[in-house]
């Protein structure tokens, strides 16, 4: 259930499985958006090209893991596929939502965290998918999310992670008006290629673009919980990848392009031994 855009507590809806330990502060965000993202005339996740792209060649009854709730539209399209569907995310109201949109029955839930230094063993599977996850992270969030998913990945499996390099277009406009304040330090970090909303808070409903029709206190307020965020520089998801495999895990890297994104890439690992 909604009221202006934000959940409420809706009783009897809950994950399946639910993690009480998680402590990230970044859930809070996800939390206090819940559905908005995807019921109220804004879609963040991919079209049906993108879903085509992360899915192609799953067979029915292949195991499959979409760690971000937000993206509803992945998942309906991965059910559709005939995958046999888990759902992880570290936020509990977008999992309850999205169990309430798909059913309980139509996938497993799963509150997990991926960055978390022990996040929870969810299983192998055949492929595990996510739209622009990493670029909701640090640096040292992203390495830790990367070790957790390709461990997941099962022999002869996949692992397909969509990115955007760069700044988005968003950024841009936060930097620029960062830029005629004067406070420019307040929300980039230019060394570390590092953004971070919360710094304008006073200020970031006059630049902020519309998502749907969301109110924009409420957008405000995610972004400003969402808190730092690392931007992604050419090549350097590779490196952030060999780090956090690092254990003489044999795999291949591709980066395909994604129809109709230039600016965003899709990370394809395939794990051999």
């Amino acid at each position: 259930m909604q009221v202006d855009g934000r959940p409420t507590d809706s009783p009897g809806r809950r994950p399946a499985a639910v993690d009480g330990g998680i402590a990230n502060p970044k859930a809070v965000a996800w939390n206090r958006l819940g559905s908005a993202y995807w019921n109220r005339n804004y879609d963040g996740g991919p079209d049906e090209a993108g879903c085509a792209q992360y899915l192609g060649g799953v067979a029915g009854g292949e195991r499959v893991l979409l760690v971000g709730a937000s993206t509803v539209r992945l998942a309906r399209a991965a059910l559709d596929a005939g995958a046999r569907l888990v759902v992880a995310d570290f936020s509990e109201i977008l999992l309850a939502e999205l169990e309430a949109s798909l059913g309980a029955d139509a996938a497993r839930y799963v509150r997990a965290d991926v960055v978390s230094a022990d996040p929870p063993d969810v299983g192998r599977f055949d492929l595990i998918v996510a739209d622009r996850l990493v670029n909701r992270f640090t640096r040292d969030e992203m390495v830790r999310a990367l070790r957790f998913l390709a461990s997941a990945v099962d022999v002869g499996g996949r692992m397909r992670l969509s990115y955007r390099l760069g700044l988005y277009e968003r950024d841009e406009l936060l930097l620029a008006e960062a830029r005629r304040r004067g406070e420019q330090a307040a929300v980039f970090d230019e060394a570390a290629f590092d953004v971070d909303y919360s710094g304008a808070s006073g200020w970031l409903a006059e630049v902020l673009p519309r998502h749907g029709d969301i109110p924009v206190e409420a957008l405000v307020d995610f972004y400003v919980a969402r808190g730092r965020e690392h931007r992604l520089r050419e090549g350097e998801l590779d490196g952030l990848l060999a780090e956090a495999v690092g254990d003489g895990t044999r795999y291949r890297v591709a980066h395909l392009p994604v129809p109709g994104l230039p600016a965003d890439l899709l990370l394809e690992f395939t794990r051999s031994a």
